[in-house]
């Protein structure tokens, strides 16, 4: 059965999950639409989603666990981002959509833009990791991304479609 760890639960995996990287303050919830994509296509995978704010319709794949193991969010995800990135025990799936609510004290998914170039560059420089990359066409600076991704991971597809980069996400846990 399908499973979603959320914000800041800790469960030990012992296969392969995905985890969701992208924005969220400011971002449409583009997450609940990947796991019930995810779930639809693979109905046992494992998927690890910073977004706290459950939906009804995912509220059934919420995994249990061990709560607020971690002092703060970021601790959690830096945990389940290691996870993938350090042991390759995971699949970061980048989702890169335009902003939908505009926030003046913050600047949008600044986190996500750090997080792409971490992963980046270790995967060019120290081992690769599997991860795949989305979006929507219309996030800030996304031409700049694609340039640096041609360069440094020429093998890394740029998919148009959520569908679509769920698809290739599922197809890296083999």
């Amino acid at each position: 059965m399908a499973r979603a760890i959320i914000p800041k639960i800790w469960v030990p995996l012992d296969k392969p999950f995905i985890y969701l990287a992208g924005p969220i303050r400011g971002a449409p919830n583009w997450q609940d639409e990947a796991i019930v994509k995810l779930v639809n296509m693979d109905p046992n995978v494992t998927i690890v989603s910073p977004r706290r704010d459950v939906r009804p319709a995912i509220e059934p794949y919420i995994a249990q666990g061990t709560e607020d193991a971690f002092p703060r969010q970021r601790a959690w995800e830096r945990q389940y981002m290691d996870m993938a990135m350090i042991r390759n025990q995971g699949v970061i799936m980048f989702w890169l959509p335009e902003e939908k609510d505009h926030r003046c004290e913050k600047s949008y998914a600044l986190i996500t833009s750090f997080e792409l170039g971490y992963v980046l560059a270790s995967h060019t420089y120290k081992r690769p990791i599997k991860f795949c990359v989305g979006t929507d066409g219309k996030y800030p600076e996304f031409k700049v991304i694609d340039f640096d991704l041609e360069v440094d991971a020429p093998r890394v597809p740029i998919h148009n479609t959520l569908e679509t980069t769920c698809q290739q996400a599922l197809s890296l846990m083999k």
